[in-house]
């Protein structure tokens, strides 16, 4: 909570818009450089149990994106895993344990171009991630090692007596917080159905799948129709912009600041966002 309201005052409280002054003012085309909104992605508990009670403090509003099926019962695993990390001596120690019993026809691919390639893009907007970081982020992501990659996070975590679906049961609100939220003046938008590693990568039908799911969910639930979305993972393409503009999606935020091929915020579903560990780390110096 402290950290976040470092944050916050950082960037200056007069500065950021509601949800709905940010997409009204994008569809007058009057939003000013100076601007900014507050996001938070994957509708965790722990955001509304630590976050909401500041921006209640501050009479702040932000936008929540969320995937649906985690309100279905069916987690996103890698939230899960991060979380178990915690319990076994934090990141550093998880990931270090999971590269050292992972079988070798999995890290030869950390000898791959396409690692080199993620490493250096990684890098380049998110300086905070060590070494072993991209390592394991890097194999989790690819679909050609997720099997195993899987298998072998589960048995470190039996190992352990970690149950991930007892973790599971503890980490997202539910809808009637969803609901919640929405009545309060903030907005919930998509972040896809089940929060694919590699959402650009399925074929259209499939992409369209993911936010249609996800878009009548939020709907139902909150009553209102989103207005807005972030792309999970920053995985996406011109079919997956194609389907949000059918869907009547009007703002959409990338995952960094780092410029697409066209450009900086080039179109309203490509916002640039800032990561929460780089204004943590200018607030504090």
């Amino acid at each position: 909570m402290e950290e976040f309201e470092r944050i916050l005052l950082y960037v200056g409280r007069e500065r950021i818009l509601t949800p709905f002054e940010w997409i009204d003012r994008l569809s007058a085309g009057a939003l000013e450089p100076h601007h900014i909104c507050i996001t938070f992605d994957d509708g965790l508990r722990s955001q509304s149990t630590h976050a909401l009670p500041v921006l209640d403090r501050h009479k702040l509003k932000a936008f929540w994106f969320v995937c649906s099926c985690v309100f279905e019962g069916r987690p996103v695993m890698s939230e899960v895993y991060s979380h178990a990390a915690a319990r076994l001596g934090g990141m550093d120690a998880f990931i270090a344990r999971f590269l050292k019993r992972a079988p070798q026809e999995m890290l030869v691919l950390l000898d791959s171009p396409a690692f080199a390639d993620y490493a250096a893009r990684t890098r380049g907007v998110a300086p905070f991630y060590s070494d072993d970081d991209l390592r394991y982020r890097f194999l989790r992501n690819r679909s050609e090692s997720r099997p195993e990659f899987d298998a072998v996070v589960e048995e470190l975590l039996r190992e352990h007596g970690i149950s991930p679906d007892a973790l599971a049961s503890q980490l997202w609100i539910t809808d009637a917080q969803l609901r919640s939220l929405a009545q309060q003046g903030h907005a919930i938008g998509l972040h896809s159905y089940d929060h694919p590693y590699a959402l650009a990568e399925l074929p259209r039908q499939q992409q369209r799948d993911q936010y249609r799911r996800n878009f009548e969910h939020i709907s139902t639930a909150t009553g209102q129709p989103p207005r807005s979305m972030s792309h999970p993972l920053n995985s996406y393409n011109d079919h997956s912009l194609a389907i949000l503009w059918e869907l009547g999606i009007q703002c959409g935020f990338r995952a960094n600041m780092q410029p697409c091929a066209a450009g900086i915020n080039p179109t309203p579903l490509e916002f640039a966002r800032e990561d929460s560990a780089l204004l943590l780390r200018a607030a504090s110096a």
